[in-house]
């Protein structure tokens, strides 16, 4: 049965999305034709037509003429779209994936904190520590955390931090990969003292940038990006 929470189109689009990435369906393999593809799902063909405009977008497939919707290599696939990314997750080896993940994250964080302590005003330098200050008052009520609200000001402190270097490609860069971690990460059972360990570490990230030390900012960064890769190691082995 298909989720309520879907339209059409995004249940056509999951599936045959990982279906692909799982290798159900290679490279240069042409889909089954509209009319097959239209009762396996049980839609119409402008639902699947939908379908496929995202497909194409997301790198996976290519309309070509007289021969059909082909699978793309994998080359051309859109590995910086959050669903591709997600879909890579479940699909293959989630500890290689996982570290693939952080080596891009450890990359991006760590010379965007650099840059930042470079290039911040007065202003950024601000939210970055209204940032954190929230992250600590939310951790300081113990009865009223949750994991989900938690990320959503930890996503907020590092997309200060992003935003804060001032370059747009790392901005956009660093969240989609964030926002693919977070939901690979779901499943997770993480308990608030977990994040309060981690706590110092984002205040030496804060600390580094207000005082425009680039090196301590890159630093800092770097060893919050390794002590959550250990954690998350701990959780999933």
């Amino acid at each position: 049965m298909i989720n309520k929470r879907y339209k059409l189109y995004e249940f056509v689009v999951e599936d045959l999305g990982l279906k692909i990435i799982k290798g159900e369906y290679k490279p240069g393999d042409t889909l089954p034709n509209e009319e097959i593809l239209s009762k396996e799902f049980d839609v119409s063909r402008g639902v699947l037509r939908e379908a496929t405009k995202v497909l194409v977008k997301k790198g996976l497939i290519r309309l070509k003429p007289k021969i059909g919707t082909q699978i793309q290599p994998r080359r051309y696939w859109n590995l910086f779209d959050p669903d591709v990314l997600v879909w890579k997750f479940e699909a293959g080896d989630k500890i290689k994936f996982l570290e693939n993940i952080i080596e891009v994250r450890r990359i991006i964080e760590s010379e965007a904190a650099k840059l930042a302590a470079q290039r911040a005003g007065d202003k950024e330098i601000s939210l970055i520590r209204s940032s954190y200050n929230q992250m600590v008052r939310f951790l300081d009520d113990e009865d009223g955390y949750t994991y989900e609200e938690y990320s959503k000001l930890d996503i907020m402190f590092h997309t200060s931090i992003l935003e804060a270097c001032r370059n747009e490609l790392f901005s956009q860069i660093g969240y989609t990969i964030r926002q693919a971690l977070l939901t690979a990460r779901q499943s997770d059972k993480k308990d608030i003292k977990a994040q309060k360990e981690t706590l110092r570490l984002h205040l030496d990230i804060v600390n580094a940038i207000e005082n425009h030390k680039p090196e301590a900012a890159y630093v800092a960064t770097q060893g919050l990006v390794c002590e959550i890769w250990k954690e998350m190691k701990q959780k999933i082995s």
